[in-house]
């Protein structure tokens, strides 16, 4: 029982984590302009951490974090993309990264 906490814990805070890196990234390149390489990796990165942290919110019934995880992921699917302008993806660059940050500040303070 201690073992599967422990993993749970572990789990968490690599989670946490790589959120927090991923938001600082994201919010980055909304202030300063980016190559179309860099958009492409940051929308594959944005939607499959997207598409896990949707998994872990369904695990947890957190309709509305998986609402706005599915959300994020459908909006940054590197698949079928959406064709917004400069400006418009740097605002939603930005609206994800707050949402990755404020998701995951739960039990750090």
């Amino acid at each position: 029982m201690a073992n599967a906490k422990a993993a749970a814990d572990g789990i968490r805070t690599v989670s946490r984590f790589a959120a927090w890196g991923l938001a600082l990234f994201a919010l980055g390149s909304a202030f300063v302009a980016y190559s179309p390489g860099l958009a492409k990796g940051l929308s594959w990165a944005l939607c499959l951490f997207s598409i896990f942290g949707a998994g872990v919110s369904t695990a947890q019934k957190k309709k509305p974090a998986f609402i706005a995880y599915a959300a994020i992921a459908v909006l940054f699917n590197p698949f079928v993309p959406f064709h917004f302008p400069p400006q418009v993806w740097r605002l939603l660059y930005a609206g994800a990264a707050v949402w990755l940050i404020a998701d995951h500040l739960e039990g750090v303070f």
